[in-house]
């Protein structure tokens, strides 16, 4: 099975889990420096500015194993114009390759973006895109 067959059936699983879930799912794949990343971004709680957003991925190697200078995933929320929201660090479960976040995003349209940094409170997203999705919020 070629990666790309891997990948979509990945997501074909990832997609089944989350409708269980409640919200709109949105299927998340990792960028070309992580390729093996997949998941999901759920929505709930919506209305046109702000929303529960819950960040989902899976087969994330520890970020030290990137590049010696990471120690976190950090997840931001990224406005069509403005200054990106840093939502939080991922909450990683090294033994199952997981990572999980939950919080509300303060944008109507934005995009969902996860990185990898050298600490968990950094002041803006650095360049090692891991994961992104972008969002927009209807009533």
């Amino acid at each position: 099975m070629t990666v790309s067959a891997v990948r979509l059936l990945l997501a074909l699983i990832f997609l089944g889990v989350a409708a269980g879930c409640g919200g709109d799912r949105y299927i998340v794949v990792g960028t070309a420096k992580a390729p093996s990343t997949s998941g999901f971004v759920i929505i709930e709680d919506a209305s046109e500015r702000s929303a529960v957003v819950t960040v989902h991925l899976e087969q994330l190697h520890p970020a030290k194993n990137l590049d010696p200078a990471f120690r976190a995933y950090v997840v931001w929320f990224v406005p069509p114009q403005g200054t990106p929201v840093r939502a939080g660090s991922l909450k990683y479960k090294p033994d199952e390759r997981l990572g999980e976040l939950q919080a509300r995003s303060p944008f109507g349209k934005f995009i969902v973006k996860v990185t990898a940094e050298a600490n968990d409170t950094p002041e803006s997203p650095g360049d090692f895109l891991v994961a992104s999705q972008e969002i927009t919020l209807e009533d």
